[in-house]
């Protein structure tokens, strides 16, 4: 199931498309907005796949929500509609990061096509989700670009604290990287790595149904974490938490 942040100025054709994509039985628009300040704040909430925004929107253009969405989460794909038949402009979206820029002419199976391409995009050997704070959204999000940076084809999702019990449930990751520890219903217990937020307090790691803690650990921990997680995944084994 590919979950859609939808945003959209026109708020009967964004109601009106949301309703037709959420009977495709694969898809499902997960959130609306009108504005960038509402695509924003959807974007921190987390918990989506894929994302829809019409340029311009009613506050904005939306070219700065469109590279704000990819410098947070480049995993996940942009869809541009609009009407402009700007070149420059076109370009501009792209190099913001845009996976496709789309005229709104295309009628709505077009549309709909773009947005199965956008799912076919979402591919990774290994999923691992990453929930924080509120007061420490920096932490998430820095970890976050690191990991993509360093190991490109892990599947990485950045989700809210309070979100993270159902989150885990929709994407089954094999790690889950938060500064709580497992709280998920037993029977789906993914590799658990309780990063503490304070440099003084122990970190915590649950893989192989093993538990260790570790003092202050870095980045290096973290990769090789994933690295032994793939290991795992890769040789038929489960990668399971405490």
């Amino acid at each position: 199931m590919l979950r859609i942040l939808f945003a959209e100025a026109h708020r009967g054709f964004r109601q009106s498309a949301s309703l037709m994509l959420a009977r495709e039985p694969d898809l499902e628009v997960m959130a609306q907005a009108g504005s960038v300040s509402e695509g924003r704040r959807w974007m921190v909430e987390g918990g989506m796949d894929a994302a829809i925004v019409d340029v311009p929107l009613l506050d904005e253009y939306g070219l700065e929500l469109v590279r704000e969405m990819h410098g947070a989460n480049p995993s996940i794909p942009v869809l541009v509609l609009t009407e402009t038949q700007d070149r420059k402009r076109r370009n501009d979206l792209l190099e913001a990061g845009a996976r496709e820029v789309l005229s709104k002419g295309v009628g709505y199976e077009g549309v709909l096509a773009a947005v199965r391409r956008l799912g076919e995009s979402q591919t990774g050997d290994v999923r691992v989700v990453f929930a924080y704070e509120e007061t420490h959204l920096t932490y998430r999000d820095t970890l976050v670009g690191a990991v993509r940076a360093i190991r490109p084809h892990v599947a990485v999702t950045a989700v809210s604290l309070r979100s993270l019990a159902s989150e885990v449930k929709r994407l089954d990751p094999h790690l889950v990287v938060s500064s709580r520890p497992n709280t998920t219903d037993p029977g789906n217990r993914p590799a658990w790595y309780r990063l503490a937020h304070e440099p003084d307090e122990p970190s915590e790691v649950c893989i192989e149904g093993k538990r260790s803690s570790q003092e202050n650990p870095g980045l290096d921990t973290l990769i090789e974490l994933i690295d032994q997680t793939e290991d795992l995944i890769r040789t038929g084994q489960d990668p399971k938490g405490c």
